[in-house]
């Protein structure tokens, strides 16, 4: 059966997990990148300069799998650091105050430019998802008078296994994991989100320990990295210890979600 394409709308982003405390970004132990406090729901260039850093210096320690996994992780930051968070196809929610209330979705174009109303351009090469509405703002007011833009940029991602309604998804960045999955439809009865994984171009990218920790302390998609195209899989449960994520397929409750995985 082929995956199921639907959007979420921007606004869906402050429903009910805005309210969980972001405690970790990158929440790696054992060796592995420590808890990093995370102040926005979008990650800055300091925030992922530092997590380059110290992904780098555990590249060299520990043992082989311990030494690659956070050498890929250094590489990812890297290039993101270098070449921004936008693809052409990427789209971003833009709105912009000024007489009246202007929304509209915008496409990366070829280039890596936002071409918007009034002959706006924005190149967004090497932008990051935390830097793009700064960087839309201030090529919006140079040619409207406007009192407010806000911008929410939009992440295609496949929300797959042991959910309801499997398939991909234009998520707003800065949602927690947890409302990506409760985007899907939520777990299914056989679900066991501690063993999901994160995959990128069919290959494993975070474990289902990372994965855990970051449902665990309510990280958002871009905290963890995930990038457009990125596979978040739901896992199966083997036996009874999944029997409460199982439960919350039918409740649909993302708070009960959480007590199960931070037990």
């Amino acid at each position: 059966m082929s995956p199921k394409t639907g959007f979420m709308d921007a606004s869906r982003s402050r429903r009910v997990c805005i309210g969980i405390a972001i405690v970790a970004t990158f929440a790696w132990t054992g060796g592995d990148l420590g808890a990093q406090s995370a102040p926005g729901l979008l990650v800055s260039r300091a925030e992922l300069t530092a997590i380059a850093a110290r992904a780098d210096s555990l590249a060299v320690k520990g043992d082989e799998s311990a030494r690659v996994r956070n050498a890929l992780l250094a590489a990812s930051v890297h290039q993101r650091l270098r070449d921004g968070d936008f693809q052409v196809g990427d789209r971003v929610i833009v709105t912009v105050v000024s007489d009246a209330v202007h929304r509209d979705t915008v496409v990366v174009k070829p280039g890596r430019v936002l071409e918007l109303a009034d002959n706006v351009v924005v190149p967004v090469n090497g932008v990051l998802r935390s830097e793009l509405r700064d960087r839309v703002a201030s090529e919006v007011l140079k040619l409207v008078k406007a009192r407010q833009v806000e911008v929410t940029p939009l992440m295609r991602v496949a929300v797959l296994g042991e959910v309801a309604r499997p398939g991909y998804f234009a998520f707003a960045s800065d949602i927690p994991i947890t409302e990506a999955i409760m985007g899907a439809g939520g777990p299914t009865g056989a679900a066991d989100v501690e063993k999901s994984i994160v995959r990128r171009a069919n290959q494993p990218y975070r474990s289902s320990d990372e994965t855990r920790k970051a449902i665990a302390g309510g990280l958002t998609l871009d905290q963890f990295g995930i990038n457009a195209g990125d596979e978040l899989v739901i896992g199966r449960r083997s036996g009874g210890s999944g029997a409460i994520i199982g439960m919350l397929g039918a409740a649909g409750s993302v708070t009960a979600l959480l007590l199960a995985l931070r037990r």
